[in-house]
């Protein structure tokens, strides 16, 4: 229960930070998806530090570091697909859709994390 809670608490701040770049940089007139990325590019960084460090206080690997990278790949594909989808197909308003892909992204991520990638 206290992985789940600091990864919450990490979530919260790599949503000001990731979301937060989303959200601006859609403002500004970047396509969806493309905001998307770029706000969880520098999401996913700061996500390995911090959950390696306070959630599950893992040493920081290279081992480590590529399988965190393919668990948010994979994480980021649905959160990617749920996007597309809601935004493209239902025509669900963009803010919206886009807040609703991160909650894909993060319940995927933290269930990747626990059971691949900081296995304890």
């Amino acid at each position: 229960m206290r992985d789940i809670i600091i990864y919450g608490l990490v979530g919260v701040v790599n949503t000001f930070v990731g979301l937060g770049n989303v959200l601006v940089l859609t403002y500004f007139g970047f396509v969806a998806e493309m905001a998307n990325f770029l706000g969880y590019v520098i999401g996913v960084c700061l996500s390995y530090f911090l959950n390696s460090k306070f959630t599950f206080k893992s040493k920081i690997t290279a081992t480590k570091a590529l399988k965190f990278l393919i668990s948010m790949g994979i994480a980021y594909c649905l959160n990617l697909g749920f996007l597309a989808i809601s935004y493209r197909v239902y025509d669900i308003d963009v803010y919206l859709a886009q807040c609703l892909a991160g909650a894909v992204y993060t319940i995927s991520g933290f269930i990747l994390c626990r059971y691949f990638v900081f296995l304890k």
